[in-house]
């Protein structure tokens, strides 16, 4: 879709208007999606399978934040060794404060 486009579609929702106002308009909601699209998170599940070492990740990933595995004790439990497995263990809700540290 070209600016011309959106603003035909919205000349003929709201009539007429100024130019300096639709590209106000335009840029607005492209600062919106950029926001959104920055800080757009998914969480994914996966069932782990015996002596499979290497899961394939969906196109879109971009960033991995934490990986977590449901143990016998239905307790998610975090895997450290990531790329920064010290921001990984402080953002780990089950340890306990002094070994943040």
């Amino acid at each position: 879709m070209t600016v011309k486009n959106i603003i035909e579609q919205m000349e003929k929702l709201f009539g007429r208007q100024q130019e300096k106002y639709m590209y106000q308009l335009i840029n607005e909601a492209i600062d919106d999606i950029a926001v959104s699209k920055k800080n757009h998170v998914v969480s994914s599940f996966t069932n782990l399978e015996g002596y499979k070492r290497w899961y394939e990740l969906a196109d879109n990933v971009v960033d991995i934040k934490r990986v977590e595995i449901l143990d016998t004790n239905d307790r998610y439990v975090m895997i450290p060794k990531l790329v920064d497995a010290h921001k990984i263990l402080r953002e780990d809700t089950d340890s306990a404060e002094d070994t943040l540290k």
